[in-house]
């Protein structure tokens, strides 16, 4: 709306006009015309006002704390909303610069990540991607006037007290120390609003994966479409390696092998495979043995269902075609430097059995007495770390007697725990074997156990004495309980990217001053 926009003169006005003496209408279009000129003037001073104010504001950070920069569907966030979750994304880069080649005293925008990338882009298409699902999640919370747990409220409370105490260690307000974090924009209003919608975000999702009705015999489904994943298996595998020395030019490229010199590599290999393979189908250890030393084969034997799939081998082992001592010769290639496929070593493999484990998965409290280090008796080797655990056995067995005369009851246990482990859990729900170091592993598998048993179980890679008590075991079988949490997690993953996509998220010109102290 134009506000100098005049009115219409009335037609009488008009009319007087026309009857007026030249002198009198020449007087009275002068007047008009500095009225006219000084409504113009008026105009001039008001937009430059306009325009002062508007740079002030700027200045000030209003547009860029609240105007959108990024929306998803219905929710929008601000330049201040996005350098919460970029900030927050590159100081878990920060902390891994060197390993992930970031120099963190040159901008973002001008390193690359790989080609044409800049770690700017990187890290704000993770945001980005990050925005997106929190958006589509607030939405949907706010549509079914979700409530967030108690849980994700002490995790908000908890962030911001640790903002109130990290700026009293520096001697400034929060305000300031959310500057020095999260850019010049922030304020603590902004912040307690970003992490509230954070945590909200994130805790709906859960509360929408633990929602879905799952049965066992989806369960069942689930574990025939991938069984291969859940299914422990028992082979004896070994890597035999083609045997010949890659050598470099001047600027570090590798260079190809001479023909002839591969061709008679090649057909070595094939033999010792062949000899190989023999040895294992005879079922002869001594003479395996033996080639695997005298070929410098590796042992790739007993590796876990899931890592098996990282293997070429892999594939041949967890086929639902393989028979009890079944042997088999898998190929290894490489490539040279016209990309062309080259044969470069053989997996042996001596498929053994395939089972399912089936059993229930226990719960424990958990309550860590780590030991003190002490000086090496070993003067020649001062690289030796010893640890005292005499005297850490000596402070669990103290813990438990005094638990023990106060009534030895769960509750006591989980808060003597809580007030004395060492940097640990103490609660541990549905373990799976193998979750946990050998010792405290065997003391939960190799028995059966009843609800309030407990023992001192020394943990040496934990370099201290773990008192554990028996919680008790699940209702349905451990790797049904991974079925359940991959259904959830799939049917989660479908949910969210169909309403990601359903939202169509846009960012506008206001997203070029996120983390403008980094870029």
């Amino acid at each position: 709306m134009n506000l100098f926009k005049k009115k219409q003169p009335k037609a009488a006005a008009q009319d007087d006009l026309g009857s007026m003496s030249i002198r009198r209408r020449q007087e009275a279009e002068e007047a008009a015309a500095r009225k006219k000129k000084g409504r113009l003037y008026l105009a001039i001073g008001i937009v430059v006002a306009v325009l002062v104010a508007a740079l002030l504001i700027w200045d000030s950070g209003v547009f860029q704390r609240y105007a959108p920069a990024y929306t998803v569907g219905s929710e929008s966030f601000s330049v201040t909303d996005i350098d919460y979750y970029f900030y927050n994304e590159y100081s878990s880069i920060y902390t891994y610069a060197s390993y992930y080649g970031l120099d963190t005293d040159t901008g973002l925008k001008d390193q690359e990540v790989s080609d044409g990338m800049t770690w700017y882009d990187y890290i704000l298409s993770d945001v980005e991607a990050t925005l997106d699902e929190v958006g589509v999640l607030l939405a949907d919370a706010k549509a079914n006037n979700y409530t967030i747990s108690d849980e994700a409220q002490e995790n908000i409370d908890a962030v911001l007290d640790d903002i109130k105490t990290s700026a009293a260690e520096y001697g400034v307000d929060q305000g300031t120390y959310l500057t020095y974090c999260y850019g010049k924009y922030m304020t603590v209003s902004t912040f307690k609003r970003a992490v509230t919608e954070y945590y909200t975000a994130y805790d709906y999702a859960s509360y929408l994966e633990e929602s879905y009705e799952v049965t066992e015999d989806d369960m069942d489904e689930y574990y025939q479409e991938n069984a291969a994943s859940f299914d422990d298996f028992e082979y004896e595998g070994y890597y035999i390696s083609l045997g010949l020395t890659t050598e470099y030019d001047d600027d570090g490229n590798a260079l190809d092998f001479d023909a002839d010199e591969l061709a008679a590599a090649q057909e070595t290999l094939e033999a010792n495979a062949d000899a190989l393979v023999d040895a294992l189908e005879s079922g002869d250890d001594e003479t395996v043995a033996a080639l695997v030393e005298e070929l410098g084969a590796s042992d790739v034997s007993g590796l876990s269902s899931t890592t098996l799939s990282y293997y070429a081998f892999g594939t041949w082992v967890t086929d639902e075609e393989r028979t009890e001592g079944e042997v088999g010769k898998v190929e290894v290639t490489s490539t040279d430097s016209n990309d062309e496929e080259y044969l470069s070593g053989y997996y042996v493999v001596r498929f053994d059995s395939r089972t399912l484990d089936e059993y229930y998965a226990p719960s424990f409290y958990n309550m860590l007495i780590q030991a003190d280090t002490v000086e090496s008796d070993d003067e020649d080797d001062s690289s030796t770390t010893e640890y005292d655990y005499d005297t850490a056995l000596a402070e669990a067995q103290a813990l438990v007697d005094e638990w023990q005369e106060n009534g030895g009851s769960a509750e006591d246990f989980l808060t003597m725990a809580e007030e004395n482990t060492d940097g640990s859990t103490t609660e541990y729900t549905d373990v799976s074997k193998g979750d946990q170091n050998d010792e405290v592993d065997a003391w939960l598998f190799d028995s059966e156990h009843e609800v309030g048993d407990y023992d001192i179980v020394q943990d040496t890679t934990l370099h201290g004495y773990r008192v554990v008590y028996f919680t008790g075991y699940s209702d349905l079988y451990s790797w049904q309980l991974d079925a359940d949490s991959a259904i959830r997690s799939d049917r989660y993953s479908t949910w969210i990217d169909e309403s990601i996509e359903a939202a169509a998220s846009t960012a506008s010109s206001f997203i070029d001053d996120v983390a403008t102290a980094l870029a």
